[in-house]
């Protein structure tokens, strides 16, 4: 007697569908990064934008790369870290300049900058440092010096109105009665205090960057004419959460802005020191212009977090410029009173157009809310007559 025969279908045929599918994805993700690059090569060989600032042409490139979706982020990523690298090499080329190196000997740091690996540059840094301690505006071949020239460094905020912020460093008085064996010994002490400070600066800066066209990105979303949900529509949305209930329901335009925020969410660990936890996360949210808000309300909290934003950039940026300005063996003690100095000077015209928006926020609450969408009316009555005078 035998057994029921089972057929087990073509195996060759299953082999081959898999090995299309597989083939035609790897053709898919060829072709959209070979129209990423050369999206951004047209940017870049645009001599509209050659003598543009730094951030229209972060700005462009992030424009023509933004329709090739993650692909599109990953090479403006890179193009950003460039950017970054180059800033710091044109750095490094300027202060050996003022250390009266020749041009040749100044690029060739300039190049090994641009060029380090990825923690290769604190090498290329600490050689430079070595070289200017070693030059005669740092005391290395005449002891008669006893302080640095004083330069005159000026800082750019970005998206504000601001324009060129000139810093004010006092010259540093430099150990006398110390033998040069001894300054190089206190210096090295210093850079392996100043070294992680001057990342961790660096690294915020960079998560601003990301948090403030993040916002921007929400702005020009809660612009768009029919985008978001509101009246009816907003059935969708999450009262609490501002998340969509149905996202296939929904705009692209609003799914994209429930996305952005969500990336926004995830950056919370680049604002909170040590781990985050549950409770941070929520905080951080609750200061998002979620669907759940009214457009005049997602319009002020968009405008408040994007000045709050430029604000904590300020700080930073001030705080690297100082140790640009001083060098990584200075007194970190000095560079962080100085920094913090002329930050306080710098930040009242910012802190004054937050307050004016923090004002129309208040006076919007204190109208009863005629801006208010339904849902946002409910969620704030206390009683009956509130919601229905």
């Amino acid at each position: 007697m035998t057994g029921p025969v089972i057929k087990l279908g073509n195996p060759q045929g299953k082999l081959s569908e898999m090995l299309g599918m597989s083939l035609g994805e790897g053709i898919g993700n060829g072709l959209n990064t070979f129209f990423a690059n050369r999206s951004l090569e047209s940017v870049m060989n645009d001599k509209a934008l050659e003598k543009a600032p730094i951030t229209k042409k972060l700005e462009a490139i992030r424009s023509a790369l933004s329709p090739y979706g993650e692909k599109g982020q990953e090479i403006f990523q890179q193009r950003m870290a460039i950017e970054q690298q180059a800033k710091i090499g044109r750095s490094v080329y300027d202060s050996l300049i003022r250390a009266g190196y020749p041009d040749e000997t100044a690029k060739i740091w300039q190049n090994q900058m641009e060029n380090a690996p990825v923690g290769g540059q604190s090498d290329v840094i600490r050689n430079v440092n070595d070289l200017i301690r070693r030059s005669k505006a740092g005391k290395g071949l005449q002891g008669e010096f006893e302080t640095r020239p004083e330069a005159r460094p000026s800082i750019e905020i970005p998206g504000t109105d601001l324009g060129t912020l000139p810093l004010d460093f006092p010259e540093l008085n430099e150990p006398i009665g110390m033998t040069p064996s001894e300054i190089v010994k206190q210096n090295e002490y210093r850079e392996k205090a100043n070294a992680p400070l001057y990342q961790e600066t660096v690294d915020r800066l960079n998560a601003l960057d990301d948090e403030y066209r993040a916002v921007k990105h929400l702005q020009e979303l809660n612009e768009m004419p029919g985008a978001l949900p509101t009246g009816g529509e907003k059935w969708n949305v999450d009262w609490d959460t501002g998340e969509l209930r149905v996202k296939a329901l929904a705009t692209p335009e609003a799914q994209d802005y429930v996305k952005t925020i969500a990336l926004l969410a995830r950056r919370a660990k680049d604002f909170f020191p040590g781990r985050v936890t549950n409770f941070d996360l929520d905080q951080f949210k609750q200061g998002f212009p979620t669907l759940a808000n009214s457009p005049d309300g997602r319009r002020l909290i968009a405008e408040q977090l994007a000045l709050g934003n430029r604000i904590a950039y300020l700080k930073d940026e001030t705080f690297k410029a100082a140790m640009d300005h001083y060098g990584s063996g200075a007194d970190p003690h000095l560079v962080k009173k100085y920094a913090t100095q002329n930050y306080r000077k710098l930040k009242t015209q910012l802190e004054d157009q937050l307050m004016k928006v923090n004002g129309k926020a208040r006076l919007m609450a204190a109208e009863g809310g005629p801006r208010l969408s339904p849902e946002e009316k409910i969620k704030s009555a206390k009683t009956v007559e509130e919601l229905f005078p």
